[in-house]
């Protein structure tokens, strides 16, 4: 009997580095997919109308920019505009809508590919149907993404759909 003991100890203590092991294994898989979920804030009229207030009242400028999760060049775009801004050292918070997304579907999503929505300050994304909120944000945007918008205090938001180019950036990032 004396003989088991030391077998039964050995086992144990091996079964307990493994269970350790998978559990390490387990909380590393699971720690993105339990970050994602609740990010997106929701985004209608009345949040535009909000965050047209703020930079008003804060007297500092915001940049939006309204992309689809089809989009295929609005990561690359999402990319241009932070890696400017770290440039710039413009301390212009950068925001990023999804227009083709609830937030719940946008929790989902996240980690699939959609990793260019880690260079926005604040992730939004449509809570409502498409067409009335984009006509609140811009009566002449026609769905086209990515659509970006600079909000400067006390002016008449700017919009660009597509890149825009290094002139509206420089023009952008000194005001």
């Amino acid at each position: 009997m004396a003989n088991r003991e030391p077998a039964l100890s050995n086992f144990d203590a091996h079964m307990r580095r493994a269970l350790a092991l998978l559990a390490l294994l387990f909380s590393v898989l699971l720690a993105p997919a339990q970050a994602a979920p609740g990010a997106a804030e929701p985004f209608d009229a009345q949040t535009w109308r909000s965050l047209r207030q703020q930079v008003d009242a804060s007297g500092k400028p915001m940049l939006v920019m309204f992309t689809a999760s089809w989009c295929a060049v609005c990561p690359g775009v999402a990319k241009q505009l932070a890696a400017d801004k770290r440039r710039q050292r413009a301390g212009t918070p950068l925001l990023m809508v999804m227009s083709d997304l609830s937030p719940e579907e946008l929790a989902q999503h996240r980690g699939h590919g959609m990793h260019a929505h880690a260079e926005a300050d604040r992730l939004l994304a449509f809570d409502g149907p498409e067409a009335p909120i984009r006509h609140a944000v811009d009566p002449r945007w026609r769905g086209v993404v990515p659509h970006i918008a600079w909000l400067a205090p006390g002016r008449v938001p700017e919009f660009v759909s597509g890149a825009p180019d290094a002139a509206t950036l420089t023009r952008w990032w000194g005001r």
